[in-house]
């Protein structure tokens, strides 16, 4: 992947949001930046894009050694619920090939400025740029033109879920209930999502109304069958008691039904 080493801020220690974190987790500042290393050393050598598939927020907790773990990182905004796993928010811009090396190149041109620029800077002709100068805007157009090959794909991310008709067996309520959390998240609305969340509400054995509601108050951008806890999962339906004597009274009179028919057709059976 990108690498053998990782990039993390000197003033990390003192992060408002490591704060959160302890206070959330009950850990020490030294255990969760042990924990947040090992997600992003992770993440570092298994994406390119931030998405995990298969990691779940358990999965995170287990392997930091850190009760809920997982979830406190969803709270402050450094990761995300994914279909497919989880995700490393602003993964590109600190991580990865291309965050890799603009840390390099910043740090070679404040190498080159507080080293070299006094000894340079008088032996260049004065119709040229010096090299302190030439390097940040050098860094800066890339920049720029990485920032335009983003854009494209943040755009299509801004774009408004998709006019989708409301399936028949979903109630009104809830269908806007998962219409507006779709809208938060930014993610669209479309017959694919439609049927892959009736495939997973299948597999759960639940309807689709019932799964939409879960998925509701979850909260989350997507929703698969597996990650399903038990208190979320329908309960075996079990008959009343009137349903019962019902059940009961329908069997005696298909026997009776059945006793009625042996009986016109046996010719020595009279029946007064």
């Amino acid at each position: 992947m990108a690498g053998d080493w990782i990039k993390m801020r000197g003033n990390l220690w003192d992060d408002p949001r490591v704060a959160k974190l302890c206070d959330l987790t009950d850990q020490s500042e030294a255990t969760i930046i042990g924990g947040l290393y090992w997600l992003w050393a992770t993440a570092d050598q298994h994406t390119e894009t931030g998405v995990m598939p298969g990691l779940t927020l358990r999965q995170i907790d287990r392997k930091t050694g850190i009760p809920g773990f997982g979830d406190s990182l969803c709270a402050i905004g450094w990761l995300a619920d994914h279909p497919e796993g989880v995700r490393v928010v602003k993964f590109e811009e600190h991580n990865g090939a291309s965050a890799k090396k603009r840390c390099q190149t910043a740090k070679r041109v404040a190498n080159h400025k507080s080293g070299n620029a006094q000894v340079t800077q008088p032996a260049l002709p004065k119709e040229h740029d010096s090299v302190s100068n030439a390097l940040p805007r050098e860094e800066k157009r890339r920049e720029e033109k990485e920032g335009e090959r983003e854009e494209k794909p943040r755009m299509r991310r801004d774009r408004p879920p998709s006019s989708i008709d409301r399936p028949d067996d979903v109630d009104e309520q809830t269908w806007d209930d998962w219409l507006a959390l779709r809208k938060s998240k930014r993610a669209p609305v479309t017959e694919t999502v439609i049927r892959g969340a009736r495939a997973e509400s299948e597999k759960a054995q639940m309807s689709l109304q019932a799964f939409l509601r879960v998925w509701c108050t979850r909260g989350s951008q997507g929703l698969q069958a597996d990650w399903l806890r038990p208190d979320e999962r329908p309960s075996r339906a079990i008959p009343n008691r009137q349903e019962a004597i019902e059940a009961r009274n329908q069997a005696a009179i298909d026997t009776w039904l059945a006793s009625r028919r042996n009986s016109q057709q046996d010719p020595g059976v009279f029946d007064a």
